[in-house]
């Protein structure tokens, strides 16, 4: 990734999205710092200024028999 922002953003889009939806307005910036201090924290940047941004994943191929 190219900052912790774009972080933020892919998860504003998925895994943050029902978090901020159940927040009020008003407490949605602090929460939101508070998750990017954590990011910062979890994923440093490397020497060329990007982030590597692991999550899990599964891949499988269903066949039918």
């Amino acid at each position: 990734m190219q900052s912790h922002e774009s972080i933020m953003d892919w998860y504003r889009g998925t895994g943050l999205r029902p978090y901020l939806d159940a927040l009020p307005e008003e407490k949605k910036a602090d929460f939101e710092q508070e998750v990017l201090q954590r990011v910062m924290a979890a994923y440093p940047k490397q020497k060329n200024g990007e982030i590597i941004f692991r999550f899990p994943r599964l891949f499988f191929t269903a066949v039918a028999r």
